[in-house]
């Protein structure tokens, strides 16, 4: 009986800007995170200006009324339907879900929302001034923190009426490799669950690994080169009945053991999960995510080895990635993250939906008028937003937090990436762009604990297709085994 190789390909990490701070922060919050949006605006002020026709001024303060000019800024978002709750404190036993749902909601409490409202104004501002901002400009598409430059008019009021605004061109690709077999692939997943309570989700890892090591079938699995886990890994940790906000809990010694150990489950059936793939010769790239124990503040640290004691003996297998992650696969670029600043971004941009059609009329004959809706965007239109505005976390430091930066933003998007991921989503999503002579693959890597699927990547074609791990549902009919396992 011949053996079954697995696919290997090259694999370069190139994620060093996200762990390592520069020596200005060597005291990180000794700064005002005005520093932050300052190094963004500097690393992208020229890359706004490339297609600019009017007058650039070099500061907003230099505007004039009257004259057409160009500005360059920050933009700054007034969105008065913003809950005071989201700027408020959680700890790791509150806030929310990937998807923006309260852990503690009831059945009718709206899930997830966007923000943005008819009332919504905007300003662009720099380090000299501000000004509000009117005209041909998509107020619902724009994020505080997003970095554009506008031409346009000031008025006599001091407003400035915009008739076009230009994003950040691309940055440069790296070529592509063509020696790249056609039968080596990548595997996205995300959402893992590990220490939650259905018991569903851990058979449906366990068919994951199955499905990986080829116990389904010879052959099956031996064309993934490598598993990335984009966060999700662990699930919201259980919060002690006795704990204070001093940290002094129950007397009893074995209450105190029952609470650690439901605090550290799920990390620990992580260290089983990772070193069980590892084991099988699989590599892993391991994302932290919302649950997990690193900090809260983006970037997000890799895992401390001490907290997998069996993955973390797998050195040549396991790679403790921070958050976001990005390396180089297969001489294909990667960039992603768990899909946290994807949601958070959602909250704060909105597409308007023409409702009705022009010649539509009610029962007495009355021409029915259009209206114009705001609706949420998709986890893939968010995804591409984000690329267009060439930032990974534009709402960060507003909304998702942020280090304060002082030097560089390491969030910005200074080489266009092959691949563009977000896990954590409520569904798989994917779409291939080309812009200013590039060509990037879009990914949504829906939660595995959610929808039991992962993401197949052909790493030459780029061609996704997802796998499906469930039970059998009674009279349901059996899909291709390369897309669908069931029990």
């Amino acid at each position: 009986m011949s053996k079954i190789k697995r696919s290997t390909t090259s694999y370069e990490p190139t994620w060093e800007r996200f762990t390592k701070l520069p020596a200005t922060l060597a005291q990180p919050y000794n700064n005002q995170y005005s520093t932050c949006y300052n190094a963004r605006l500097s690393m992208l002020r020229e890359r706004c200006l490339s297609s600019a026709t009017n007058m650039i001024v070099s500061r907003i303060i230099e505007l004039k009324e009257n004259v057409p000019s160009t500005a360059v800024g920050t933009i700054v978002k007034s969105t008065p339907g913003r809950p005071v709750s989201d700027t408020a404190y959680h700890s790791s036993y509150e806030g929310v879900s990937y998807l923006g749902t309260p852990f503690n909601a009831d059945d009718d409490e709206e899930a997830f929302r966007t923000y943005c409202d008819q009332k919504d104004s905007i300003v662009l501002e720099d380090e000299s001034g501000r000004v509000e901002l009117t005209g041909d400009i998509d107020i619902d598409g724009l994020a505080t923190g997003v970095v554009v430059a506008v031409e346009g008019v000031v008025g006599a009021t001091g407003v400035m009426t915009v008739n076009n605004v230009h994003f950040p061109n691309m940055g440069p690709q790296e070529s592509v490799d063509d020696s790249i077999l056609d039968d080596v692939s990548i595997l996205l997943v995300s959402g893992l669950d590990c220490g939650g309570a259905d018991a569903s989700v851990s058979l449906k890892r366990e068919m994951l690994i199955d499905y990986l090591t080829g116990h389904f079938a010879a052959d099956q699995g031996s064309t993934i080169a490598r598993v990335i886990i984009a966060g999700g890994g662990c699930t919201k940790p259980i919060k002690p009945e006795n704990l204070s906000p001093f940290g002094n809990w129950a007397s009893s010694k074995k209450k105190v053991n029952e609470d650690t150990s439901n605090v550290t489950l799920p990390i620990r059936e992580l260290d089983l999960f990772l070193g069980e793939l590892c084991a099988s010769g699989v590599p892993v790239d391991y994302i932290p995510g919302l649950h997990d124990p690193t900090n809260a503040n983006w970037p997000q640290k890799a895992l401390h080895v001490c907290l997998l004691p069996n993955a973390g003996t797998f050195v040549n297998m396991l790679s403790r990635s921070p958050n976001p992650y990005e390396a180089n696969i297969g001489g294909k670029h990667f960039l992603g993250s768990d899909g946290l600043n994807i949601t958070d971004l959602r909250r704060f941009i909105a597409k308007k939906v023409v409702k009705g059609n022009a010649d539509e009329v009610d029962d007495e004959g009355n021409i029915i008028e259009q209206s114009v809706e705001m609706e949420e965007m998709s986890s893939l239109e968010a995804l591409e937003t984000s690329l267009k505005l060439n930032h990974i976390a534009p709402t960060g430091p507003d909304s998702l937090p942020t280090f304060p930066f002082k030097d560089n933003d390491p969030f910005v998007v200074e080489q266009t990436p092959h691949v563009y991921f977000a896990g954590n989503c409520e569904e798989f999503g994917t779409k291939l762009i080309e812009h200013d002579g590039a060509t990037t693959r879009l990914i949504c890597i829906p939660s595995f604990e959610m929808t039991g699927q992962a993401v197949l990547m052909n790493l030459k074609s780029m061609e996704c297709t997802t796998v499906e791990f469930g039970d059998v549902q009674p009279g349901s009919a059996m899909l291709d085994d390369e897309h669908k396992m069931e029990t």
